[in-house]
């Protein structure tokens, strides 16, 4: 059935499903630190929503920016519920969400990231659907100019793919295969236990309701009850991967995880970031040294991990990596290689401690990255 160009509601009429009268209940969580400027649009077109019933959770780790005073702005024209984060970075931020957020779906948003007004309603219309455990939306990179928001031409997503990877056909069959049940799947994770993108489907997904390892953290949503007994462990700084843990564990659980391109936000690019303040330098190599180690963090709980993708995929990106630095001279990749090396000694000593009963945690060392 050709779906393109309908609406939510129209899918799901087509689709043969009765909108629930009585909706859910609705928490948008937002944690935050050192970015008052940008907060102060984001609740801006929270108050612009057209469904209006919703609770908003804000995550705060007080830096003396003057957040405090944005929050106390939208204090009567939003449903506010401060949380003070005294200590720990953004998973520990997400773990004090989940806690204090009342909703049935809890919608995660960026404190950079500003909703269109369909937002909330188009969450809540897709979670009509049969079985869904959680929901992502499209992201488009913009930039905040003078108060207005310009949205970027290329690319016009950061989450569905615009343009075919080089040997993606190739490396999908060797190194890159889908776990079991995500082989077709927007966002997925890979035998080698790295988050992929799959070209084919998101030509599909820019038009369609598609299945997703859900997306990225500055526009997605869960159904609160899939994560109950569930806590992020506390291995993580940038959060680097955060949003497919969460969604593996709910696709593990047997609920469906959709794509849904009419909800969308633009995320700002402004160039701060929710990590302390680093050379750009060591905060790539961190970023990338997270977004690798979620193959060790899966170790012992997925089946389908397989050591042998996992090699395979160190040495194809070893050698582009290589090649490019030599012949290309480009030196951007140089954290890439880093932390590839650093992603594997951490993981390793992660594995370990496991086998020997150790208390090793993977924090320590990444915060020696900083």
């Amino acid at each position: 059935m050709k779906l393109t160009n309908l609406c939510t509601r129209d899918i799901i009429k087509r689709l043969g499903f009765v909108e629930k009268t009585t909706p859910f209940s609705v928490s948008v969580l937002i944690p935050t630190y050192q970015r008052a400027y940008l907060l102060d649009h984001v609740l801006d077109a929270l108050t612009k929503q057209n469904y209006k019933d919703f609770e908003v959770v804000i995550i705060l780790k007080p830096s003396g920016d003057g957040t405090e005073d944005v929050i106390q702005k939208y204090s009567r024209l939003l449903n506010l519920n401060l949380v003070i984060q005294a200590k720990g970075y953004i998973v520990n931020a997400l773990d004090l969400g989940l806690e204090n957020a009342s909703g049935d779906i809890i919608i995660f948003l960026d404190d950079d990231a500003i909703p269109f007004p369909n937002m909330v309603q188009t969450y809540l219309d897709t979670y009509t659907l049969p079985n869904v455990g959680g929901v992502a939306g499209d992201v488009i990179p913009a930039a905040l100019t003078h108060c207005k928001i310009l949205p970027f031409l290329e690319p016009s997503s950061e989450l569905v793919p615009s343009c075919k990877p080089f040997m993606a056909m190739l490396a999908r069959k060797l190194w890159l295969s889908p776990i079991t049940g995500l082989e077709d799947n927007l966002v997925y994770l890979s035998k080698a236990g790295v988050v992929e993108y799959d070209y084919e489907i998101g030509q599909i997904a820019k038009g369609n309701l598609t299945k997703s390892l859900l997306g990225m953290g500055a526009n997605m949503s869960i159904l609160k009850k899939t994560v109950e007994d569930f806590r992020f462990p506390n291995s993580w700084i940038r959060g680097l991967s955060w949003e497919q843990f969460l969604g593996w564990y709910i696709h593990k659980k047997g609920y469906r995880l959709l794509f849904n391109p009419e909800i969308r936000v633009y995320h700002i690019h402004h160039g701060q970031t929710l990590s302390r303040n680093i050379t750009e330098e060591k905060k790539e190599i961190l970023r990338w040294t997270e977004n690798n180690l979620l193959f060790y963090r899966l170790w012992n709980l997925e089946p389908d991990i397989s050591k042998m993708h996992r090699l395979f995929w160190l040495l194809y990106e070893t050698v582009v990596d290589v090649s490019k630095i030599c012949r290309k001279k480009e030196l951007t990749r140089l954290p890439r290689l880093k932390s590839r090396f650093y992603s594997e000694i951490i993981g390793l000593k992660w594995i370990l401690s496991k086998k020997v009963k150790g208390n090793y945690n993977p924090l320590i060392d990444l915060e020696k990255l900083c």
